[in-house]
């Protein structure tokens, strides 16, 4: 189920990051993706929250879920949210969404709230993962 690249740089100082990311839109997907392997982050794209789900049931680890609100399927990205703290409270989350529902979402949910469309912002969600390094 995971890319045969999923395993990290041969002789690295430290763990590249780990990102999935959830979201439908292809082109906003797609750019996200490539701009954070170009950052030297290890990236899994799924294109629903329950594909997402279904990935983090096994032995797979992430550093940093990105995840959009409003996906196809079963779940939304708030259930995968959810799903996320309550199984695996040590991965970072982004929530992104285009609407404004933004101010009724749980605070508890998410480290970092972003209005679409999103472009470029990789720099960003190093920084969430890497505040969290250093601090341990």
């Amino acid at each position: 189920m995971l890319p045969a690249f999923f395993c990290g740089a041969a002789g690295a100082e430290k763990a590249p990051i780990r990102i999935l990311i959830a979201e439908d839109e292809f082109l906003l997907r797609l750019d996200t993706a490539e701009n954070m392997r170009r950052l030297g982050c290890e990236v899994v794209e799924v294109s629903s929250a329950d594909e997402a789900m279904e990935l983090l049931r096994y032995s797979v680890t992430f550093d940093l879920l990105l995840t959009d609100i409003h996906m196809p399927g079963q779940a939304d990205g708030l259930d995968l949210a959810r799903y996320v703290r309550s199984a695996h409270p040590e991965i970072k989350i982004v929530i992104m969404s285009e609407s404004q529902e933004l101010h009724s979402v749980d605070p508890h949910l998410y480290e970092l709230m972003l209005t679409k469309p999103i472009w470029n912002i990789g720099e960003t969600l190093i920084k969430v993962v890497e505040a969290d390094r250093d601090a341990s």
